[in-house]
């Protein structure tokens, strides 16, 4: 009786291990290339879950839903964000991400220029940084540990930025992942948000594999000169223990002291490729606010094991939204608004002909990958276009969002050359006159003598960009930017179509690289 006792044990052991509660379930990989598990939310907004994985949030951020985000917090703490929104204090709230609830979180609001924008208007539609371990140690979402809300200032499309990170994610770029939300304080519908995956621990998990080594924001004015104070306090440091920066130094050292038109040892220090793919994006894109531009901002650096790899932030206002037209950046010399000096990333990077060669291969690899643009962004705006209008605080109106997604005839994007930034004064600062250099003129002398075109000068597999429904089936004269239609940098944004901005954009630069 003991054998049979024992025999029947052992069978009921390895049946349970077999059939118990614990399974492994195969992930569906999602747009994001990462595995999500099988969940999904019913129409009523019950979860409804098997097998999900602790750390596995990707399905957050799927892109074929909008997804709910429930704030709970109370009237006192609410009021005290919007009595004093500039101070970006934390306060505790209950969050709720798709029925994943998070107690205790931290939320504040967040930004600069928007965020003073949106305090001295009558708007209470600000943009929050979520901080769910804020107040309990260690505590996530599905393993995300914190995530952003964007209001979608000054951007009538509500796609600029979801829209510039999957064409970075689509060139290889680590960048963060993206969905849009409705998002509800206190039961109380508030508005329709874009969910931006914070670049923090899980982000650099989910990213590098790892969360162990230095990570630093660029604040303002991060040109990546030399400092001879060796403060370097627009760098913060947002991960690592150690807190000397004294691999940033050496980053910044060894960029600066890079031969002219030799790599030296920067291939030591900087993953060059991923600093190329952010260059040209900013430039394809027109993203004056970024390191191109007088702001040197809104990039982060993460060291692992010793090389730093350059990572995209803050696209709310590519597609030329910053304010004063939107300059746009010369293919040649990407910068605006700013001078060689300050942009040393730049001067020496495509100084050097391999890594000249290289970016102009990246710049004909992203006009590859924007001959889709018009298509998606006619989808996304299909997707999203019952939540902007029934959005009770959105900045626009629903007519303007049908006029940016979709290609006006008779907005004519007119380019001029305005900054190509080696005719720039010294200070950085456009002439008092206004006087621009000539149409189309390049400060570097041309493309360097190992940049190939494509073979019979085209990209392959051309299409998507088509002239249909432009006037006499021509785009407007190539230059660079001008025009009150560019403008943005007001709640509202800019009423220019952005079918008709990248259109012009394309034809411009297929033009300078002699493309067909």
């Amino acid at each position: 009786m003991k054998r049979l006792f024992l025999l029947t044990l052992v069978l009921m052991l390895i049946i349970s291990t077999v059939t118990g509660c614990t399974q492994v379930t195969l992930g569906v990989e999602d747009e994001s290339g990462t595995e999500s598990s099988n969940r999904s939310i019913d129409p009523e907004g019950t979860t409804v879950s098997e097998s999900i994985s602790s750390s596995d949030y990707s399905q957050l951020f799927a892109t074929e839903t909008v997804h709910e985000v429930r704030i709970e917090i109370e009237e006192s703490e609410w009021q005290a964000i919007l009595d004093a929104p500039e101070a970006e204090e934390y306060h505790p709230a209950t969050v709720t991400v798709d029925g994943e609830k998070a107690e205790e979180a931290g939320i504040r609001t967040k930004g600069n220029s928007s965020l003073k924008s949106v305090a001295a208007s009558e708007s209470n539609r600000y943009s929050f940084r979520v901080n769910l371990g804020k107040y309990v140690d260690g505590q996530e979402l599905l393993g995300l540990d914190e995530f952003v809300l964007n209001n979608m200032f000054s951007d009538p499309s509500h796609l600029r930025e979801c829209m510039s990170y999957e064409i970075m994610r689509e060139m290889g770029l680590n960048v963060p992942l993206t969905s849009f939300v409705n998002v509800y304080v206190n039961d109380e519908l508030f508005g329709f948000y874009l969910m931006v995956e914070a670049i923090d621990d899980s982000f650099l998990s989910r990213s590098f594999g790892d969360n162990e080594g230095n990570l630093y924001k660029a604040e303002m004015n991060s040109t990546l000169q030399v400092e001879s104070d060796g403060s370097y306090d627009s760098y913060e440091q947002k991960n690592g223990e150690d807190e000397s920066k004294s691999d940033l130094v050496t980053l910044i050292e060894t960029l600066n002291d890079m031969p002219e038109g030799e790599k030296g040892e920067i291939e030591t220090v900087l993953d060059v490729e991923s600093a190329l793919k952010y260059i040209a994006a900013n430039m394809i894109l027109i993203n004056s606010d970024s390191y191109n531009g007088n702001f040197a901002q809104n990039y982060y650096l993460y060291n692992q094991g010793g090389v730093f790899t350059v990572i995209p932030w803050d696209f709310n206002m590519a597609f030329a939204g910053m304010g004063r037209g939107g300059t746009a950046i010369d293919l040649e010399n990407p910068i605006t608004n700013t001078t060689e000096e300050k942009t040393p990333l730049i001067q020496k990077l495509l100084a050097v002909p391999e890594y000249k060669a290289r970016y102009l291969e990246i710049v004909n690899d992203y006009l590859g990958i924007l001959e889709r643009f018009e298509t998606t962004v006619t989808d996304k705006a299909a997707q999203i276009r019952p939540y902007v209008e029934a959005d009770p605080s959105k900045f626009t109106t629903i007519e303007i969002f049908d006029e940016v997604t979709s290609f006006q005839e008779d907005q004519e994007i007119s380019f001029d050359t305005q900054a190509s930034a080696s005719m720039m004064p010294a200070d950085g600062q456009i002439p008092p006159d206004g006087q621009l250099p000539p149409e189309g003129q390049m400060p570097n002398g041309g493309f360097p003598q190992n940049w190939e075109r494509p073979e019979n000068g085209e990209r392959p597999d051309r299409g998507g960009f088509s002239t249909e429904g432009a006037q006499n089936g021509a785009f407007p004269e190539k230059g660079a930017f001008g025009g009150q239609m560019m403008g943005g940098m007001s709640l509202e944004g800019s009423s220019t179509s952005l079918i008709n901005l990248m259109r012009a954009q394309v034809q411009r630069l297929d033009d300078l690289l002699g493309l067909d």
